[in-house]
């Protein structure tokens, strides 16, 4: 142990530690403030900076491995008694500590600022930390390989290309995480599997001696070639985060009609979908209210026979909402999609026949819509884009425009008209 923090202390890499530290830091806090309160979303939140550190990582890690190159040290340290993979374990150790060292404490203070009300699921939170351990092994064993076997120079900027490079392709495929809905959690098996196989890859680098020969040197780089595209195959052929079990009882809800319910994780956002309630409430009896909407993942949308074949749930028709970086238009908007959809009974075709709708009444029910969503999220403009037609993104402008009028009353008032129009128009009055 002595050795290895030896080794700390005189690694070239240790001065950029603070400059590290701040970099995840300053990532943690400065891309959003909705993970603070939820445990799956605290510990995601806090692994995104390692893809970040990794990048830097890959390249100071090159640059310490040819630290020896660099000084003229190979001889001395090949005439050495103690064996080279000892050798390269103490440098290798100390520069994977002092890269892992910012990563931990950017994920220490993700913790300190959610445990000041500590919600449940902080064992999801633990699954997150692990799997940001992946990219920093990962950008170490990158990039001590190219400082074995590449110039010193050339190495380093190799390593941080190369590591972002693969980080942008693995992004393409869904490998990198950046949020922690609660209806997922990480995988432990795939996230074992990752982890041992970097593991495995870091032990390697240990017994690759730095060759004198060119030609020696291009026969260790074609060797490691089928290694690293097996870890490649495997990483994307894996998962790492998958479907939770729905709650059940432990599912924390809103009473009243409709009903709404959230993950146990989710516990933070009731205020807000208390207030949602209570606009709801003040609705005309012309909108129909849904018994239950519950959050995305609460309820399990298909299920397996004992003959393989998947069933669909008969309640997965259920209106559900999604809570989208702690935005409010995010599940005001899907609440008040399925208000509209139970008044207008976009799902009963026998009832209502919304596909001889016109281009005018159209734009009306558009701009209805859109005052619902206003009206839910307590006024103001939503924090969202959207690439829809010109015509649609005016008729839900004239909508928002209704949900900025100052009297509750006269907005009631438009909104009922409009409802009972176009009910009237395209669904049978029995409706």
């Amino acid at each position: 142990m002595s050795a290895l923090w030896l080794h700390v202390r005189n690694s070239p890499i240790r001065w950029a530690l603070p400059v590290l530290v701040a970099i995840d830091v300053a990532a943690l806090f400065l891309r959003n403030r909705y993970w603070i309160g939820s445990w799956p979303e605290t510990g995601a939140a806090g692994q995104v900076p390692a893809y970040l550190l990794g990048v830097i990582g890959a390249g100071a890690a090159a640059w310490a491995a040819g630290s020896a190159r660099r000084h003229g040290l190979e001889e001395q340290i090949s005439a050495a008694r103690v064996h080279r993979s000892r050798l390269e374990a103490g440098r290798l150790g100390s520069t994977l500590i002092i890269l892992l060292f910012p990563y931990l404490v950017g994920q220490s203070v993700a913790f300190t600022v959610t445990a000041r009300t500590f919600p449940p699921g902080v064992h999801i939170w633990l699954g997150y930390v692990l799997l940001g351990l992946f990219p920093i092994f990962l950008a170490v064993a990158l990039g001590w390989g190219c400082g074995l076997l590449l110039s010193p120079v050339f190495a380093a900027c190799a390593a941080s290309l190369g590591y972002l490079f693969l980080t942008a392709l693995l992004d393409r495929v869904g490998f990198v995480v950046v949020s922690g809905r609660p209806e997922v959690a990480v995988d432990p098996l795939p996230l074992a599997l990752r982890l041992g196989l970097v593991i495995v890859l870091l032990l390697v680098m240990l017994w690759i001696p730095v060759p004198a020969a060119r030609e020696r040197r291009r026969r260790r780089a074609a060797a490691l070639a089928p290694i690293a595209l097996a870890l490649f195959t495997i990483m994307v052929t894996t998962t790492t985060v998958a479907n939770r079990q729905p709650p059940g009882d432990r599912a924390v809800c809103v009473g009243g009609t409709p009903r709404l319910c959230v993950w146990p994780e989710h516990e933070k956002y009731l205020p807000q979908l208390r207030a949602i309630n209570a606009r709801i409430n003040q609705l005309p009896a012309t909108f129909v209210r849904p018994r239950t909407i519950n959050e995305s993942g609460l309820q399990k949308t298909y299920s397996i026979d004992s003959n393989g074949v998947i069933q669909l749930n008969e309640q997965s028709t259920e209106p559900s909402f999604s809570i989208i970086e702690g935005s409010v238009w995010s599940y005001a908007g899907d609440i008040g999609n399925a208000m509209t959809s139970k008044t207008f009974g976009f799902q009963d075709f026998q009832a209502c026949n919304w596909s001889e709708i016109n281009t005018a009444d159209q734009a009306r029910l558009s701009a209805l819509g859109a005052w619902l969503e206003a009206y839910l999220a307590g006024g103001g403009q939503p924090d969202y884009h959207t690439n829809a037609p010109d015509e649609m993104q005016q008729a839900w402008a004239n909508g928002r425009m209704v949900a900025a009028g100052p009297s509750h009353d006269v907005q009631f008032q438009w909104a009922e008209k409009e409802a009972r129009y176009l009910r009237g128009r395209y669904c049978k009055p029995s409706h």
